[in-house]
Formats: structure tokens, sequence, C-alpha cells
């Protein structure tokens, strides 16, 4: 199942709550886990999080009103697209839960403000560089330009400051590096003129 039709089914049952009568109670819904990430598969839930301070209240309103909408018109038509995925839904105020980070940091907004972080978290892109195809010594030379390097001649140490040092990057395993978002496009610069194959994540961290 494509990844959107599964985002835009979730879409129709957050109009579908907004909709009810606990529309006034909804601060935000976020559709999280593995369809947000795009890790699912065909079993996967729709996980879906209506963030409220109504609590125990709203939780059984949800329940009846899911129900409601898996024997709707609009569930009707995604069953005949193909769509099977079941929908699951948590509630309860969103600093408090326990998939707070999960979901601020990989959840998609279907409805609502939506502004808040981890506290003190930075925004950095992660890049995973990929040099499998280049040879030895041209890596090599790459390598020493990024990572910088101390070499000893006689009884000199000589060492150079790489060019992840100088963005405030880190180094976070073999072939993996972060760096400040500002930083993002003399990386891209850095990236292209060397001719590395790369791609990028985006995250939100506290530090690394």
């Amino acid at each position: 199942m494509n990844r959107y039709k599964l985002i835009a089914y979730a879409m129709d049952f957050s109009s579908f709550l907004l909709k009810s009568g606990i529309a006034e109670d909804i601060k935000n819904i976020i559709l999280f886990g593995s369809v947000a990430r795009g890790d699912f598969d065909s079993e996967s839930d729709i996980d879906i999080f209506v963030d409220t301070g109504k609590g125990r209240a709203i939780k059984n309103k949800l329940t009846k009103l899911l129900s409601t909408f898996e024997k709707s018109e609009t569930q009707e038509k995604w069953k005949l697209q193909g769509l099977n995925n079941s929908i699951s839904v948590k509630t309860g105020e969103l600093e408090r839960w326990e998939l707070y980070r999960s979901i601020i940091t990989c959840g998609i907004l279907l409805y609502g403000k939506y502004e808040r972080m981890p506290k003190d978290a930075k925004y950095h892109i992660l890049f995973v560089l990929d040099f499998r195809k280049m040879e030895r010594s041209r890596k090599i030379k790459i390598w020493r330009k990024l990572y910088g390097y101390r070499q000893k001649v006689g009884e000199k140490l000589i060492e150079s400051k790489g060019f992840l040092e100088e963005l405030s990057g880190k180094k976070i395993k073999r072939s993996v590096i972060a760096v400040p978002a500002e930083q993002k496009e003399k990386m891209l610069d850095f990236i292209k003129k060397y001719g590395i194959n790369h791609k990028t994540i985006e995250i939100w961290a506290e530090r690394l």
C-alpha cells in the first residue's frame, strides 16, 4: 500500500473526528509509528495520537467514534482501494505520554498547531556518506580533509583540523556524520566538490 494513501486515510479519520462532538476538546491529531516513519508493512496499524487534556472521558468517546468510522461509507471506499490497515488511536496529554519524544520527532501533524520540541533539542542534519565506488587513495584524501589528521614527522607532530570540526559537526560512526542545520549548505558544497554519494536525514537532538 502506498504510504501517501495511508496518510490520506488517516486524514479522513481526523476530519471525521473534527466533525464530531469532541472537536473542541482536541488540541492536536498526530500520525506516528511506522506509517509516519515510512517503515510500515501491509499489516501495520495506522497509529494516531489525539492530544487532549480531557482524559478518560474522551478515550471512551474515541472508541465509539472509531467503531462508527469503521462502518462508514468513507471506510468502505478505502477498502475498495485495497486498504485494510487498522487504525489504532491513543489519547492523552502529549507531553505526559511515554512515546512523547518519538511522536514529536517522527510524527506527522494532521490537525493543530504543533510546535513543541524536547527541551534543549537542536536541529541537525545527519549525512550518510557512501565511499564504496571510490579508489582508496581518493577516499583517504577526502577523509583527511573531512576529519583532520595527526601525523608525526621525525620529532614533530603535525595536526590538521578537519572540515567537520570547523562546522561544529561530529562523526557518529563510520561514514555517518552530523552537522548543525545552519551548516547544511557548507557540508553539501563539500560533498559536491568531492563527488560523494550521500543521503541526508533531519533530526532533533539534545546532544550528539
